[in-house]
């Protein structure tokens, strides 16, 4: 009898049910809203190229050789993190061992579109956080073409801004959600920073 107490005393409670039910609701709704939401995704990859500049950065410190951000734009944007060792200012061409990292970015997201956009997209900037116009470019403004280099005393003469942004389906005239910037505003530090851009206010630091 003692037995058959203890065994119906296992098992689960309504409440604890309960608790459980709220909780994987809670973690599916968190998880839609990360993959559906357009802003969510642009914020996720803005904060990627944060971390992987600082990689980059602290790469080019460390191995005390110049390390090249080559960015990829094609059916899927993304960038290439090296060693540039032909000097020829790009990842292509480089050995297994000489490629650090290869992001390809996630979803509908890609660098801010204003070559195929007239001028730029409905919605979203005209300028960059330091007031670059945008018009005629493809997201990546610097003084050079799309890669940026991490000297080996982790500076770099490659200021400017790397915008990211959700167009509409088959339309990158139109933003869905807000644009983001990576933004490298010091030469002599290298100080790199995130913006967001939202329609009523302009750029604003994250």
């Amino acid at each position: 009898m003692a037995a058959k107490d203890k065994l119906s005393t296992q098992g689960f409670t309504l409440v604890e049910l309960a608790v459980v039910m709220a909780v994987v609701f809670i973690l599916t709704t968190f998880t839609v809203y990360m993959y559906s939401n357009p802003t969510a995704k642009v914020k996720g990859v803005a904060f990627t190229i944060l971390t992987d500049l600082n990689l980059a950065r602290f790469e080019a410190v460390n191995r005390n050789q110049d390390v090249l951000v080559d960015f990829i734009l094609g059916a899927k944007d993304g960038y290439l993190i090296c060693i540039d060792t032909d000097a020829d200012k790009d990842c292509n061409d480089e050995a297994d061992d000489d490629i650090i990292k290869e992001i390809t970015f996630r979803g509908e997201v890609q660098f801010y579109d204003c070559m195929s956009a007239p001028p730029y997209p409905d919605g979203g900037p005209s300028k960059t956080p330091a007031g670059t116009k945008l018009a005629g470019k493809n997201g990546i403004i610097f003084g050079g073409p799309n890669y940026i280099k991490w000297q080996s005393d982790g500076t770099s003469k490659d200021n400017g801004s790397i915008i990211v942004y959700h167009p509409a389906s088959q339309n990158p005239a139109i933003v869905k959600g807000d644009p983001y910037a990576a933004v490298i505003s010091s030469a002599a530090t290298g100080r790199i920073r995130i913006m967001r851009w939202r329609q009523e206010s302009g750029w604003s630091k994250k």
